[in-house]
């Protein structure tokens, strides 16, 4: 019997023993492994939950201070959406939000502080909201034309975690010289989850972009159309969230993919609306006048037309 228990206290001695050296390994394994970046930590996030029920815009005053059209324009919003939260961020609270929620990406809050033009800060601060918390974004000179909860069609909704819509679409034709790419995202209006990679893609190709003018221009140059689309805008917006889908799907997308869309397109979990949905009224790429039945957001355009102040043409 006494050798029978010794030979049992022999193997769990043994036993234990090589669980402690196995935790050993392990963890000095662990050690000289490359800590994953944020990137790799979002990429293996999974979407289970509905699209967060807020709304953020971002203007130089807040709504009482704006004027008629602006204030009749934003309670569409609020009117249309009462179950969501509604935030409007100035210049100076914009600040306080970006140093508040990415203290773990410092690089964030220099290229965000370094930033003297309005329009690459407005730009900017629209992908940082949704990156940080998701929900909706939208510019001040939007109104709702349907409710936010009627945007994904019942059996899109519980695999789309990124809804966007067309601006530019060519259709098989030469770009126009003034549109200049064959297809476009609208980043006036955008729908997300929060920390998805595919915003944090677009996050860091335009922290990169902006790096870049700063380094060539020292910042203080004079904002052009072009460098404004190529560095914050909707060029860079459109190139970055197709590279990043190029990525999540294994596949080549391209302009392609955004061309001819006439019903909602999944690509990956990134919903594509068509044109109308967003950009109704235009007067190229197929867009609908207003009061189509696609017609989700009517834009009008009066932020663009305040560049005059900041931006020249060429």
């Amino acid at each position: 019997m006494y050798n029978h228990r010794s030979s049992i206290l022999r193997s769990y001695i043994i036993a234990a023993g090589t669980l402690l050296c196995l935790g050993a390994l392990l963890l000095h394994y662990s050690a000289r492994q490359t800590p994953l970046t944020p990137s790799d930590v979002l990429d293996t996030r999974r979407f289970d939950d509905e699209f967060p029920r807020k709304i953020w815009q971002t203007w130089e005053q807040y709504p009482q201070d704006m004027d008629d059209e602006l204030q009749r324009l934003s309670k569409t919003w609020t009117d249309m959406n009462r179950e969501y939260r509604y935030e409007l961020l100035t210049s100076e609270s914009a600040t306080t939000y970006v140093r508040e929620h990415f203290k773990e990406q410092p690089q964030i809050i220099q290229a965000f502080e370094k930033i003297d033009h309005p329009i690459l800060r407005a730009d900017l601060i629209r992908y940082l909201t949704l990156l940080a918390e998701g929900g909706v974004y939208t510019d001040i000179d939007t109104d709702c034309s349907r409710p936010i909860r009627e945007w994904v069609p019942q059996g899109l909704l519980n695999v789309s975690n990124v809804v966007l819509g067309i601006e530019i679409d060519s259709r098989g034709e030469e770009p126009r010289p003034d549109l200049k790419v064959p297809a476009g995202l609208c980043q006036w209006t955008i729908m997300s989850k929060p920390q998805h990679p595919v915003i944090q893609h677009v996050v860091d190709q335009v922290v990169t972009q902006l790096n870049d003018f700063e380094e060539d221009n020292e910042n203080s140059a004079v904002l052009t159309y072009d460098v404004v689309m190529k560095t914050t805008g909707p060029r860079v917006f459109t190139a970055a969230i197709l590279n990043a889908l190029t990525k999540r799907t294994g596949q080549n997308i391209t302009y392609k993919d955004l061309s001819e869309i006439d019903r909602p397109k999944l690509i990956g979990d990134v919903l594509i609306l068509p044109v109308s949905a967003f950009a109704s009224g235009q007067d190229h790429s197929g867009s609908k006048p207003w009061g189509n039945e696609e017609q989700l957001v009517s834009h009008h355009w009066r932020g663009h037309q305040g560049w005059n102040a900041h931006v020249e043409d060429q």
